[in-house]
């Protein structure tokens, strides 16, 4: 696992986000914080965890967890031993039943993803992410700089990851799904979601749903005046 500093500016507040498949810091570049720090985990070719994450509840008062699409499945296999230390703990549009034909990724779509993938399919693929052409054409002035190939690999470490653990924990206390969401289809997430308490639904938001906060800070507080009406 490869970790990068969105952020870093001596704040007390840190925020560690758990990456979606095939991406890396570079479609989050133009997001902002003030009062957070960011460090972002991406590739999951392997999960050795960072040493910079390991570090982070000794340098900051809080910490919270903020999980995307894929990165959901990954950080709550990787850290439910540290689910007290996290002041929060955030879903983004995935579920912990990844690769499901009821409450994830059906797994056709998902091996089809692997079987079919290359320079082409991926562009199909980032412009379902960002819900159409609108957000495709900001996406694409910051596209991620992997490779078709370590994609590739990362991808199915993830499929044989899912396809061989059974999870009946859950480290998350709020959860934002994306009704507009093409990658995890939005009756999945529902079910994935049925008996959580704090769940947020974005009207007209794709899985790649970013671009709808200005800054760390506004996706931050979103979850957090949620969370006040539990």
């Amino acid at each position: 696992m490869k970790s990068e500093w969105l952020h870093k500016s001596a704040n007390e507040k840190c925020i560690l986000f758990m990456n979606g498949w095939g991406c890396d810091a570079n479609p989050f570049q133009s997001i902002n914080s003030k009062e957070y720090d960011v460090l972002m985990c991406f590739d999951y070719r392997d999960l050795l965890i960072p040493k910079q994450v390991e570090r982070l509840f000794e340098n900051y008062q809080e910490v919270h967890l903020v999980a995307w699409s894929l990165g959901v499945y990954v950080a709550n296999m990787l850290y439910l031993q540290w689910k007290d230390l996290f002041a929060s703990k955030i879903a983004i549009n995935g579920t912990l039943q990844a690769i499901d034909n009821l409450k994830g990724i059906p797994p056709a779509i998902f091996q089809g993803t692997i079987n079919g993938l290359n320079s082409r399919t991926i562009e199909k693929f980032w412009l379902r992410m960002c819900g159409g052409k609108i957000g495709f054409d900001r996406f694409k002035m910051q596209i991620p700089q992997r490779n078709i190939e370590d994609q590739k690999e990362e991808l199915i470490v993830l499929q044989e990851l899912v396809q061989n653990h059974f999870i009946d924990w859950n480290v998350y206390d709020s959860v934002l799904l994306g009704q507009n969401d093409l990658i995890f289809p939005f009756e999945n997430l529902e079910n994935a979601w049925r008996e959580q308490k704090n769940i947020i639904k974005m009207e007209n938001t794709p899985h790649f749903c970013f671009y709808s906060w200005n800054s760390w800070d506004d996706l931050m507080e979103e979850c957090k005046s949620a969370a006040s009406k539990y």
